[in-house]
């Protein structure tokens, strides 16, 4: 209804001449009247460059680009707007009003377009040929096409032709889209390099963090194991030489058991190096134990 009421408000086109007069007030204004064709195009131009201003605003807030609105006004002067293939679809009996309907053809540059698909694509956003096809509209050599529907009245004395659009809506914020979208490419550019730059330095410190954590670790393990083989030695020589010589067999095993197993087992685990150290640091313990009563029994 917004939309309505501004291409109603901006598509009135005084008629200068006695002759233009006449031929107005004579009768109704065919859909094919060239004011009327001239005020659907600049009704439908100032919807775009209302909603694309709105739009400008909102991505000032939303993603803190700055965009000057004399660029914005430049960049919807280059796109074009022509009526085509112009049909009466109905008239009212009881007035002057002609119900239209033209292809309305949008002409878009090429590096705007170029320029709109990088930006989306910083967001992995549809490109515009597919954004297109999404919005049933025809997309070919850069150029737009859509039935738009419209209304043409005279005013009672003839002067003034009025133009209301009556579905400019998907066509205008598609176009909108376009114009906008293909300004704010460099700023989503930068922004995604920077944040690109931010976390691969977030990365590189979590990495680096998670290395010296892991040698932390590490080291804490193989303190724990140093200990743990140093108590194991002490019981070891603590008793006589004919004594170590009966489990010397046993404890060779027992050694190369504890390799191997620890080694396997820690090959399922999230961290591996510490799970083996750990494993075997927990082996020791517990072969000390059993070994210091080996030993009080052999020794007996």
């Amino acid at each position: 209804m917004k939309l309505k009421l501004l291409a109603l408000m901006t598509c009135m086109l005084l008629v200068s001449g006695c002759d233009k007069v006449q031929s107005i007030a004579g009768g109704s204004v065919k859909c094919d009247d060239e004011n009327a064709k001239q005020l659907v195009v600049e009704g439908f131009s100032k919807t775009v460059s209302d909603i694309a201003s709105k739009r400008v605003k909102e991505l000032i807030d939303t993603e803190n680009v700055i965009i000057d609105m004399g660029k914005l006004r430049s960049t919807l002067q280059q796109i074009t707007f022509n009526v085509n293939d112009v049909r009466t679809n109905n008239s009212d009996p009881n007035s002057k009003k002609q119900y239209c309907v033209t292809e309305f053809v949008v002409k878009v540059p090429d590096q705007m377009v170029k320029d709109a698909d990088a930006a989306r694509a910083v967001y992995d956003e549809n490109n515009i040929a597919q954004a297109a096809v999404l919005s049933d509209l025809s997309f070919e050599a850069n150029q737009l096409k859509k039935e738009i529907e419209y209304l043409v009245q005279p005013t009672d004395d003839g002067k003034k032709v009025y133009v209301t659009l009556e579905n400019p809506d998907a066509l205008a914020y598609f176009v909108r889209d376009i114009a906008v979208d293909s300004l704010v490419k460099t700023a989503r550019q930068n922004a995604a390099e920077v944040a690109k730059q931010d976390e691969i330095k977030r990365v590189a410190e979590e990495e680096a963090a998670a290395q010296e954590y892991q040698s932390v670790l590490i080291s804490e393990a193989k303190t724990n194991l140093d200990k743990a083989n140093e108590n194991l030695n002490l019981v070891w020589n603590s008793t006589t030489k004919e004594v170590r010589s009966r489990l010397l067999d046993e404890q060779k095993i027992w050694l190369k058991k504890r390799e191997l197993e620890c080694k396997l087992e820690s090959s399922n685990s999230d961290n591996p190096e510490v799970y083996r150290i750990n494993c075997e640091t927990n082996m020791t313990t517990q072969r000390t134990s059993e070994l210091r009563q080996k030993i009080y029994y052999l020794e007996e």
